[in-house]
């Protein structure tokens, strides 16, 4: 047995002779009030989607108060039917990506979220329902009585399509959350369409989220084993330490020690300092978008030093392997550093990718966590060879840098051309997702994460053009 295809609901436009859709609607919204006592507000574009045969069987209060208003004794009088089962067989999972711009129709009951250098790879549990009421800016949908959406095991997505095919996620948990505080129809934002934006956000979210939950309790132990480098001018830990952490996890442990080794000795710098970071993927600079201390130190050190410098290295061959919802990560990253006054350089010389993690002022601090052979390695002050090298590299970048523009929207604008992220698409959607919030979309269990990175770069972007833009954003 096959799909039926959409075709024109002829019966109900009929039956509507001369009433306007909009006068229909208001019919339908009294009678559904007058029969029930439920508020239910029915619009013309609901009418419309209906005759046009995008909707084949409404809910049931609009059902039956169609029937009543247009004096019918059966839905199938008005053109209505449910919808046929297809034979096709529905995949076990399929991957999150494959639900970009419609590419995939099928409705498997898990997602996959693709593996990446640290990430394992995560498949989540996947729940579907069509629009009862579209708006302008937000879909309605009814969450019915599934239960297994707030299962504390196996976290999922709601996810929700359009007569365009178009799917629309919300995170399962926050989505009971707020179903249990409003009866009724619940309202999903139309920012919350899956494109290359919201995937990133959701893929970097949940496998860190999932990693660091896993092993949060080997974390605070080896925190507390570890504890003794503290105050330690040099420090060198090796991965035998903590053999059992996933890399995640030792990457979430190593940051958070270079975080505080930093801070710790900034007092020792005098003039403004160059930051070199070793994040030249989407995957490892969406842990400054998502790990709290990471957002913290961000903040602390920008109050330090008001006009700091941050240098990247990007190179071509990144850029080619990456996907581009990982490459929209590795731009928000940015857009994060520039919301805290902090400006960007990127260098795209293969070499400068082997040099250590370091801070050059008058002196140079060393801390690095990631590409080392290590878990960390720290020093508060570099020998004079390192300190000509890191010199030679902060000169080089900033000269050279391939965003060397002289304002924050310049530099992130050609930032996005060199990404190959559409910019005027990535202002648009940052514009809606900073209404909306990350939060319904992609909500961490972990007390060590946070979407207020991720919250206050979109809302820079989106305010980019504000003079009141940083301050809001950091709100």
């Amino acid at each position: 047995m096959v799909d039926r295809k959409r075709q024109p609901n002829t019966l109900l436009r009929k039956a509507r002779g001369g009433m306007s859709q909009a006068q229909l609607a208001d019919l339908v919204s009294a009678e559904i009030y007058h029969a029930t006592g439920k508020q239910f507000l029915i619009t013309a574009k609901a009418v419309s989607d209906w005759e046009c045969g995008w909707y084949t069987w409404p809910r049931a209060e609009p059902r039956t108060a169609l029937c009543r208003v247009l004096g019918k004794s059966d839905p199938a009088d008005l053109g209505f039917y449910k919808q046929r089962m297809s034979t096709k067989p529905v995949p076990a999972s399929v991957s999150l990506v494959d639900l970009i711009a419609g590419q995939s129709a099928a409705q498997p009951e898990a997602l996959r979220l693709p593996a990446g250098r640290s990430y394992s790879g995560v498949e989540i549990g996947a729940h579907y329902w069509p629009v009862e009421l579209p708006g302008d800016g937000w879909l309605m949908v009814d969450p019915g009585k599934d239960v297994s959406l707030n299962r504390p095991d196996r976290r999922s997505l709601v996810i929700v399509t359009d007569h365009e095919q178009r799917h629309y996620a919300s995170d399962g948990r926050r989505f009971v959350d707020r179903g249990s505080r409003r009866t009724g129809l619940q309202p999903i934002s139309s920012a919350a369409l899956l494109d290359d934006l919201t995937v990133g956000i959701i893929w970097s979210t949940t496998n860190t989220d999932v990693a660091l939950l896993a092993d949060d309790g080997q974390l605070t132990s080896s925190q507390a084993r570890l504890a003794h480098h503290e105050g330690r001018r040099t420090s060198d830990v090796s991965l035998t330490e903590v053999p059992t952490l996933n890399a995640v996890a030792g990457q979430w442990l190593g940051s958070r020690f270079c975080a505080r080794h930093i801070t710790r000795n900034l007092d020792r710098l005098s003039d403004e300092p160059f930051f070199w970071t070793r994040e030249n993927r989407g995957e490892e600079a969406a842990s400054w978008l998502l790990w709290r201390h990471k957002f913290e130190y961000l903040r602390r050190t920008s109050r330090w030093f008001p006009r700091m410098r941050r240098g990247f290295c990007i190179t071509e061959a990144d850029v080619a392997e990456s996907p581009t919802y990982e490459r929209v990560l590795l731009l928000l990253a940015a857009a994060l550093m520039e919301a805290f006054g902090i400006t960007v350089a990127v260098s795209a010389e293969p070499e400068h990718a082997q040099v250590e993690g370091f801070v050059l002022a008058d002196d140079a601090i060393v801390a690095n966590w990631l590409g080392g052979s290590g878990l960390w390695y720290v020093d508060a002050s570099a020998p004079p060879s390192h300190r000509a090298l890191f010199r030679e590299l902060s000169d080089q970048v900033s000269a050279n840098s391939v965003v060397g523009e002289d304002s924050a929207g310049r530099r992130l604008e050609a930032l996005a051309s060199y990404l190959n992220v559409p910019w005027q698409w990535f202002l648009m959607r940052c514009q809606e997702l900073a209404v909306a919030g990350v939060d319904d979309i992609a909500h961490p269990r972990s007390r060590l994460l946070s979407t207020r990175g991720l919250d206050t770069a979109i809302r820079y972007v989106a305010y980019l053009n504000d003079p009141r833009g940083a301050d809001f954003a950091r709100r």
